[in-house]
């Protein structure tokens, strides 16, 4: 199994002219570690990625692999495999010979690319699929190529830029359990780059959130979705029922009462300080009858969404005012009509009081 490296950023950053692609950036991913960088478009992630492969070259900062400064580095001296959205596969080479490409470049023995190659395809179930042609091969098994490409030299770290990107939602989903088998199977550092929150959080074992050239947060996915920082963390990872706040009146026992833009009082635990009350809709109840909560609501039914396993009520509370909950969806769940009057409500315990 291949031993992953450290890989740490120390104060890197890029700039174009006036432009922060990257901010100053500090951070330390451990060996081994499946790392996701996620955020939306231009928000610094592809940059960071660049600097580790050598595409990039920062305008200040380090990047360090176990240690040594590897800023001015070649790429080609790096030791880093690279995984691409579009798999980048030679279209004129077969699948062993794509595999076995950068072996060749390294001048290894034939008989050591061969085994090589044989023991990449195996780890990927690609093994009868040899002298097959890229052409003849579907999407997902395009991306196991590319992956044992990557895999097949062992480099400690490896570079991953979107790479199911180009897949259909269940092969996508199916990918990501081959990702995770994967990177079981090589133990190598992977920096994941993706603006897909629920790719990234299904296999990293941490994750950052990037926003203007500047990671927002860092931690295991579960803690950024229960425990954002802000309310852009919260609003990127997954649906938020966001409440602006106006003004706050302590009350005993570390809660409060907030009086809201939308003229509601909400009671909520946390900072009397911030500035937005983030509500997650799965922990929003919603019945015929007013629920025993702190928090409790009574609205109209406006639209009804039927997901894998939930079901999604977005309910009408006041005016400009539209709380979504999210309930489990089982075979004897009964459907609440649409434009029916309800009941939603929600604990101050579940309430996150956040700034902007």
């Amino acid at each position: 199994m291949t031993r992953g490296a450290a890989l740490e950023f120390a104060g890197l950053g890029k700039r174009y002219g006036a432009i922060a692609a990257l901010l100053p950036t500090n951070l330390m991913i451990t060996p081994g570690e499946f790392f996701a960088v996620l955020g939306p478009s231009g928000s610094g992630k592809s940059t960071l990625l660049g600097t580790v492969a050598g595409f990039v070259a920062p305008s200040e900062g380090r990047v360090m692999i176990d240690g040594a400064d590897i800023t001015a580095m070649p790429p080609h001296r790096r030791n880093i495999g690279m995984v691409f959205q579009n798999y980048a596969l030679f279209p004129y080479l077969t699948v062993a010979r794509n595999i076995a490409f950068p072996l060749k470049m390294r001048r290894l023995p034939r008989a050591e690319i061969a085994a090589r190659v044989a023991r990449a395809l195996e780890m990927v179930r690609l093994g009868g699929f040899a002298d097959r042609m890229p052409a003849q091969l579907s999407g997902g098994q395009q991306q196991r190529v590319a992956l044992a490409r990557a895999a097949v030299y062992d480099p400690p770290l490896l570079l991953m830029d979107e790479p199911l990107g180009a897949l259909d939602k269940n092969l996508r989903e199916d990918m990501q359990e081959e990702l995770r088998q994967f990177h079981h199977s090589v133990g190598a550092t992977i920096l994941y780059v993706t603006h897909d929150q629920q790719e990234a959080a299904s296999m990293a074992d941490r994750m950052a959130i990037m926003n203007h050239g500047a990671i927002e947060q860092v931690g295991p996915p579960h803690e950024l979705y229960e425990r954002p920082r802000n309310s852009f963390v919260a609003r990127f990872l997954g649906e938020a029922n966001m409440f602006g706040i106006v003004r706050t009146d302590p009350l005993p026992a570390g809660r409060s009462r907030f009086a809201t833009e939308v003229g509601l009082e909400l009671l909520a635990c946390g900072s009397p300080t911030g500035t937005v009350v983030c509500i997650r809709p799965e922990n929003v109840t919603i019945a015929e009858t007013p629920p025993a909560r702190d928090n409790c609501f009574s609205g109209r039914i406006v639209d009804i969404v039927h997901a894998a396993g939930s079901i999604r009520y977005r309910v009408a509370i006041a005016p400009n005012c539209i709380v979504t909950a999210r309930v489990a969806s089982e075979r004897r769940t009964t459907v609440l009509p649409r434009d029916g009057v309800v009941h939603v409500g929600w604990d101050a315990e579940d309430a996150l009081v956040l700034p902007a």
